[in-house]
């Protein structure tokens, strides 16, 4: 009977408020590691999205711009006038300036994987058994 009203009449000691906020502090390096992995995840997929739009938008052009097909032989209407060759050249450059673009800055966009993500991700998965030893530690103490 006096053990138990030794561990319930206790005041906590200076230890076990430094264990609490190691606790809290961890916990707040998970939340902010999270919110890491996250934000550059967003980043790299807005970014190969704006990229992919561009490139789509210069091919839309070339697709605008390269000269028409009749199907129906019979229309009388107004004929379709071609494209002059200056312009479907400069079309034609920029599509492959674009597609040129992409593919480098998919490569420097991608690297956000190897330097920001995957370490972040390895330093939140090496926190997780340390928090684990130190909520152990406080319940063996109880």
């Amino acid at each position: 009977m006096q053990s138990v009203q030794r561990r319930f009449g206790k005041p906590r000691t200076a230890d076990e408020s430094q264990v609490a906020v190691l606790l809290k502090d961890f916990e707040d390096a998970d939340k902010m590691l999270s919110r890491i992995i996250e934000a550059s995840k967003a980043w790299r997929d807005a970014w190969t999205d704006i990229l992919t739009v561009q490139q789509r938008l210069a091919y839309d052009f070339q697709e605008i711009y390269s000269p028409i097909i009749e199907s129906n032989e019979n229309y009388e209407g107004r004929g379709a006038t071609e494209t002059p060759k200056p312009t479907m050249m400069r079309t034609v450059k920029l599509q492959q300036a674009y597609a040129e673009l992409k593919t480098d800055l998919l490569e420097e966009v991608n690297m956000v994987d190897t330097r920001i993500i995957k370490p972040a991700m390895d330093a939140r998965d090496h926190i997780q058994p340390l928090k684990k030893v130190i909520k152990k530690r406080t319940d063996k103490k109880a």
